[in-house]
């Protein structure tokens, strides 16, 4: 009996044993159960989760065989030692950045936004760029950064200020909340690509309608006579000058005329041709007259017969005679026969003259044009003689006169000529 009992105590032990290990392991699976929890872990374009009951999140990485360089970036912020977590990975990319035309290569792991901060890169207001700032970045990405900028517009005397980034003038002109009718303009032309600091000039076109009464010239006939004295001008018919209408449509461009076409012409009144005849005819000189100016005659003007040979021009007129005075309105003094009273208008001061009677009694001959009075500047005669004495100025009183107007420089006298 006792040698039976044996092997059944052996049994019974071994069974203990078997079921002293079970419950060991299951311990340890409930234990390590109760301490686990999924990761998921995102790297890049890849994702994928593991249970561990690892907490550092470096550990659970190299658990998995992950590794990481430098310039990758670890996001932490759905990681938690306790309960499921979320690694995102975001693993360097080779990116360009180009900042107001100026294009740099970067390394950076993550998102557009990170690059700009990592860069010190501030987008203003109005600033644009071609990706989001969450946009994720890839491999030979160009990020470009577009910085506004301002355009002037002016408008016929209103000016505008427009902030963008880029855009053609016709946008910028657009934004300003301008239109161009018509004829209406910009320069520069609507297609061309703004520029910081550029100024539009809007240009208005518009057209209004002028009527002008304008005088018409009339025409001039001349003949020749040699029964009128030379310098002796009688006009047969006077000219009157017409008068025509004419109506212009005139272009103005902000609000300046530029140009004018004519639409209609209309004549109202016709000119009158002027019909004159020019004396030719030079009255003989009594023979053996001597001149009564006492001035010296320039060597350069010849005399012949009592008359210059050649001169600029030739008047006829009534003339006057005095005797008295100690000076001149030019400035002259002494005052002696020769110097003579004009309207400076017609012979300025110091003009060089010639001057017969056409009754051909007398010779004034060479003469300055040096004086002036009330008789000259109303045009009551012609010139005003000054003669040796009273008795010859009576002599004289009032006659016609050719005066010739000689080729010879004027004389400067103190106040003029």
């Amino acid at each position: 009996m006792r040698n039976q009992a044996i092997p059944h105590r052996k049994r019974i032990i071994a069974t203990a044993l078997v079921l002293a290990a079970a419950m060991i392991f299951s311990a340890s699976i409930t234990a390590y159960a109760m301490n686990s929890r999924t990761v998921l872990i995102r790297d890049d374009g890849e994702q994928f989760s593991f249970t561990t009951t690892k907490t550092e999140p470096y550990e659970v990485l190299r658990a998995r065989g992950i590794t990481l360089d430098n310039e990758d970036y670890l996001d932490l912020s759905n990681y938690s030692e306790e309960g499921d977590s979320v690694i995102r990975i975001y693993r360097k990319k080779t990116v360009y950045l180009e900042d107001n035309f100026v294009r740099l290569q970067y390394t950076c792991a993550g998102w557009v936004g990170r690059l700009l901060e990592q860069n010190s890169v501030v987008l203003g207001e109005r600033d644009k760029i071609n990706f989001g700032t969450h946009d994720l970045l890839e491999d030979g990405m160009v990020i470009i950064v577009s910085r506004a900028f301002d355009v002037a517009v002016q408008d016929y005397g209103q000016n505008y200020s427009i902030t963008l980034t880029d855009g053609t003038v016709a946008q910028a002109v657009e934004l300003a909340g301008l239109t161009l009718e018509g004829e209406d303009y910009v320069t520069p032309a609507p297609e061309t690509q703004l520029m910081p600091g550029m100024t539009i000039h809007v240009s208005r076109v518009s057209y209004r309608e002028r009527t002008r009464a304008a005088a018409i010239e009339y025409e001039v006939d001349e003949r020749n006579s040699k029964s009128v004295n030379l310098g002796v001008t009688i006009i047969e018919q006077k000219g009157q000058k017409g008068e025509k209408k004419t109506v212009y449509n005139d272009k103005y461009i902000n609000g300046e005329r530029v140009d004018s076409t004519v639409i209609s012409e209309e004549i109202l009144k016709e000119a009158v041709k002027e019909i004159r005849v020019i004396g030719t005819r030079v009255p003989q000189l009594t023979p053996g007259l001597a001149p009564i100016s006492t001035l010296r005659v320039p060597d350069s003007v010849e005399i012949v017969n009592g008359r210059p040979k050649s001169y600029r021009s030739v008047v006829t007129g009534r003339a006057t005679a005095y005797a008295t005075g100690k000076g001149t309105a030019s400035g002259l003094r002494p005052i002696v026969p020769g110097h003579i009273a004009v309207n400076p208008k017609q012979f300025p001061y110091g003009t060089k003259l010639w001057v017969v009677s056409t009754d051909g009694k007398y010779i004034y001959g060479y003469a300055i044009a040096a004086d002036t009075g009330t008789f000259a500047m109303g045009n009551t005669v012609m010139v005003d003689l000054f003669m040796p004495n009273n008795t010859m100025a009576r002599q004289w009183g009032a006659r016609d006169v050719t005066v010739y107007v000689l080729n010879e420089p004027r004389l400067h006298t103190p106040y003029g000529g």
